[in-house]
């Protein structure tokens, strides 16, 4: 009977190993879940970003366009020199 006390700490050791895989398994199924949800948060802000980005720069092309097109009037052009409306 002296290989009874040997077989239990196996079989106990045998067990906690078990428990130890089954929570470890968990925590990664959780980590990866959570890896998830960043990835995709991340690829959200960046695509707004992009988007935003995008608006700017077309929105610049239209002005770019739009001035070469007519250019500003500058009022102090269209008055004529300061020192002739004096009088």
């Amino acid at each position: 009977m002296s290989y009874l006390p040997a077989i239990l700490v196996a079989a106990v050791g045998l067990l906690v190993l078990v428990l130890l895989i089954v929570k470890t398994l968990g925590l990664l199924r959780r980590f990866r879940r959570v890896v998830a949800e960043v990835n995709a948060g991340i690829t959200y802000e960046t695509g707004t970003l992009k988007a935003r980005t995008a608006g700017v720069r077309v929105a610049m092309k239209e002005t770019r366009a739009r001035v070469k097109r007519a250019p500003a009037d500058v009022p102090s052009i269209s008055r004529g020199r300061q020192e002739d409306d004096r009088g």
